[in-house]
């Protein structure tokens, strides 16, 4: 999924990113250096959509997409993917980058089309939105000041999605971190391209580059996850491998001494059987599992109980999150987590909670797994974006609990966080 380097790391955050220190939006301060509108450089491969209703393209869409089968979310949106009839709904920010993929710039505090028809997959990153394509091939809109949208185009933000270009063959997977984007593809091997200053690309450099680079992963990957400068890899045979940003020990290798840019993938100390992957600001996480369920287990800053051990010390290495036994879905977000709990049947979160994030019905941190109150059961799908967690219960239930600074709990408000969960309005 998006995010933000540790507050200790990141003393200028507030005026690079225009959040305060709640990563609230900052009044008057939303990025005026970027043209987030339709008529950028989008190359020929841009898909012809550029209206969420049809508009100029002509798409008609309908009334009902179906079914939701996905929810996913980006740092300050989220979308919904109607994985029967390959539709997309996305809701949330817009107006700097235009990440909902909707054609225009405009924000939306519910949901409207997104990304076009005929989508596989669909996939939220911190300031985009990317789809695998059901005749092949993937588009990404949103942020692509560094080629991230992997066009092989630089300074280019796109409203309307666009033709990823770089990568080898049709990705499977797709995860966007701050200014960098990396895709699994066929035989599992990892690709990425955009921002390379702290080893996001994994390929030994410390570069950006437009066109995608082969991470120098250890085997083949079956996922990968991304957040703000650094990435992990869930491999095929249950280990997890990490690279980019370790100033918190979020690469889980071991390193005491904190390590900026970590240019190859290191394996994660201690882990195997991992089943998920997931990647914060400056924290990951696994999930592990057996027969009877899982266990999460958690790497890197600590500061909010982000690691939920029930301390506040940080780990290079991973340490089990108490009260998430059983879990067989996890979340990962700016810094928070969430997992589905079997034992419980519902939701636990942990880590920071002063935008409501955690659903306690607070906005408290917590630094162990505490029970999302009101939640409508046993979720099929969770995600985690920067400071808000959104659920998928029966379709077309979804809840979302959290920072609505921009309408990313899809309620219909803004500028009013929820700490216990909303109703997304269709």
């Amino acid at each position: 999924m998006l995010a933000l380097a540790g507050l200790a790391a990141c003393a200028s955050c507030t005026a690079i990113f225009g959040i305060d220190r709640d990563y609230h939006a900052v009044e008057g301060d939303a990025g005026s250096d970027v043209d987030a509108g339709a008529d950028g450089p989008l190359g020929s491969d841009a898909r012809d959509h550029a209206a969420p209703d049809g508009g100029d393209s002509g798409i008609v869409y309908p009334a009902d997409a179906g079914a939701v089968t996905k929810v996913t979310a980006g740092k300050f949106h989220t979308c919904a993917f109607f994985g029967d009839t390959g539709y997309a709904k996305c809701w949330g920010r817009n107006d700097d980058f235009g990440e909902l993929g909707t054609g225009t710039g405009a924000s939306s505090a519910t949901p409207v089309y997104a990304m076009g028809p005929g989508l596989k997959d669909l996939f939220a990153g911190a300031h985009d939105t990317c789809a695998t394509l059901a005749a092949g091939g993937a588009e990404c809109a949103g942020k692509g000041g560094l080629g991230e949208l992997g066009d092989g185009v630089a300074d280019a933000d796109s409203p309307v999605p666009v033709a990823t270009s770089v990568f080898p063959s049709s990705p499977t997977v797709i995860a966007s971190g701050e200014a960098f984007t990396c895709a699994v593809v066929s035989g599992g091997d990892v690709w990425c391209v955009g921002d390379g200053q702290l080893g996001e690309l994994g390929n030994g450099s410390a570069t950006m580059s437009l066109s995608a680079v082969k991470a120098q992963l250890g085997g083949a990957a079956r996922s990968v996850a991304a957040f703000y400068q650094h990435a992990c890899a869930l491999m095929a045979d249950g280990t997890v491998e990490c690279w980019g940003d370790d100033s918190s020990g979020q690469v889980g290798d071991g390193n005491v001494t904190p390590d900026a840019g970590v240019l190859v993938p290191k394996a994660v100390a201690g882990v195997a059987g991992a089943t998920a992957v997931g990647v914060g600001e400056d924290f990951s996480c696994a999930l592990v599992s057996d027969d009877a369920g899982g266990d999460v287990l958690c790497w890197g800053a600590n500061a909010f109980g982000q690691l939920g051990n029930g301390s506040s010390n940080p780990s290079p290495t991973p340490v089990q999150v108490q009260g998430a036994t059983g879990a067989t879905i996890l979340a990962v977000g700016g810094g928070h987590a969430c997992a589905s709990a079997v034992d419980t049947g519902g939701v636990v979160c942990w880590g920071k909670g002063g935008s409501g994030q955690l659903g306690s019905g607070g906005t408290g941190d917590s630094n162990t797994a505490m029970a999302v109150v009101n939640v409508g059961g046993y979720p099929e799908s969770i995600t985690a974006g920067g400071y808000h967690t959104c659920a998928l219960f029966a379709s077309p239930n979804v809840q979302c609990w959290g920072s609505d600074d921009f309408g990313q709990l899809g309620d219909g408000k803004t500028n009013m966080d929820e700490p216990s969960p909303v109703s997304v309005q269709w």
